[in-house]
């Protein structure tokens, strides 16, 4: 990924694993020796740009998903370019992701500036080969085609406009292979953060109240035991539908939003659903409306939803600030069902930020290894942020107590805290208390005295 948003400069994330350790749910990369990581973690201190890393992967699902039956024609492409320079809509923006789709290993990325895409590219490997399925670029774009892609590609071609990627074209015309890579990015790569909370409970709860077909069991009984498992002391859930008056006004509310400002207010869902939280106490079960619950409680319960699913579809699921909210045993336990080849049986990958630093120590229920560790730093002269591994350090997983270097500053990615700044804090404090209290005005009456500020 280059240039977005303070990833001025290519960076990379890589989770292919450099060690081999039999407990972790590994998986094989066809035609390959190497093996993928189930979890990778981001760490780096405030504004070092941990959630961009993330975010970067979101907008290139956003722009598959989106490009062509959503953004405007003629508005351009709806990027998020480096802006802390003089001319942030000179330098293009460029994504790119090697993944592995039904089997199958793809390299697939694009170039996009403010207004269109620039590059496009999507191989394919087979038998150790890599053959191109399709490139196009600003000086040639109609696609060049590979022979090992068929199809309707030329009908395909006529629909495609100056800033939307033929891989969303292709899928929206129904095209068998490129239509499966579409889908992963849709299905198979998950995104949680605080700001799709509501989407988070709405999809957790419709999982939740499957009662038809055999998926019923598969997935409710899951759920249960989870939303147990983190010891919140609940029982269950009670799910109600939304009124429907209730859901004619929050449409209206949002309408008349929209209508007022021009479509620039995003509201990306309502909850569908009125939740209440059980509890047993030695009285009897009790419920509470979800919003009384503590953040914790409710960020845990969002979770559910998009954590078994992706543990039983095997897909990809990217947590911003994990521990935000919730206790490190429990940050702990969630870092373990991916960890674990008995919890994760089809490949499932998590990666999240985080400064949660006690999972790197041997305390740690489910310890990260050297090659699932990332940091993040923001370069104090142009504010551009670099990404790099643990092993970029000589580290030995078995004898270094990796928490304990980290918190000393061994690999960086921490905060620096200025103590000169602190000091003239203090003397501004003392000298302003001082003056305040050189000010007041004390009286004296039989012993007793007030202070008048």
């Amino acid at each position: 990924m280059t240039n977005h948003a303070s990833l001025r400069y290519e960076q990379q994330l890589s989770l292919i694993a450099s060690d081999e350790h039999p407990d972790r749910a590994e998986r094989g990369v066809p035609d390959t020796r190497h093996r993928v990581l189930p979890v990778a973690a981001i760490y780096g201190p405030n504004a070092s740009g941990k959630s961009n890393v993330l975010n970067a992967l979101v907008w290139m699902r956003y722009a598959v998903l989106s490009s062509f039956r959503r953004w405007d024609p003629d508005g351009g492409v709806p990027r998020r370019p480096f802006t802390l320079c003089t001319d942030p809509g000179a330098f293009p923006s460029t994504y790119e992701m090697d993944c592995v789709v039904e089997g199958t290993r793809y390299e697939f990325g694009f170039t996009v500036d403010d207004r269109q895409v620039l590059r496009e590219w999507l191989y394919y490997f087979h038998d150790g080969h890599r053959r191109k399925l399709y490139v196009r670029s600003e000086e040639n774009p109609v696609p060049s085609f590979g022979r090992w892609l068929t199809g309707r590609r030329k009908v395909i071609s006529e629909l495609l406009r100056p800033n939307s990627l033929y891989l969303s074209v292709a899928a929206a015309q129904g095209h068998d292979r490129l239509g499966a890579l579409y889908r992963w990015f849709r299905n198979g790569l998950r995104v949680a953060s605080d700001s799709d909370f509501v989407s988070r409970l709405n999809y957790t709860v419709d999982l939740y109240r499957r009662q038809e077909g055999s998926s019923a069991s598969s997935v409710r009984a899951p759920l249960l035991e989870l939303l147990r498992f983190a010891d919140l002391g609940v029982r269950d859930l009670r799910i109600q539908e939304q009124e429907e008056g209730v859901k004619e006004e929050q449409q209206r509310i949002v309408t008349a939003l929209r209508e007022a400002v021009g479509g620039h207010v995003r509201v990306d869902s309502l909850p569908r659903h009125q939740v209440q939280v059980e509890h047993r106490t030695a009285e009897g079960i009790f419920s509470l409306e979800i919003d009384e619950e503590s953040s914790g409680t409710r960020t845990w319960i969002g979770l559910l939803g998009p954590v078994l699913t992706s543990l039983q579809q095997g897909s990809v699921l990217c947590v911003d600030e994990l521990d935000a909210r919730l206790h490190p045993y429990l940050a702990d336990a969630l870092v373990g069902l991916f960890q674990s080849a008995e919890t994760n049986p089809y490949g499932a990958q998590l990666v999240f930020s985080t400064h949660e630093a006690s999972l790197l120590g041997h305390n740690a229920r489910t310890e990260l290894k050297r090659d699932q560790i990332w940091f993040t730093e923001k370069d104090t002269e142009d504010s551009t942020t670099r990404l790099f591994p643990l092993t970029d350090f000589r580290v030995r997983d078995v004898h270094d107590n990796l928490e304990k270097r980290y918190l000393s500053g061994r690999y960086g990615a921490l905060p620096f805290l200025d103590e000169d700044v602190l000091r003239h804090l203090t003397e501004e404090v003392s000298a302003a208390g001082g003056a305040r209290g050189a000010g007041k005005t004390t009286e004296s009456s039989g012993g007793n005295s007030s202070g008048v500020p």
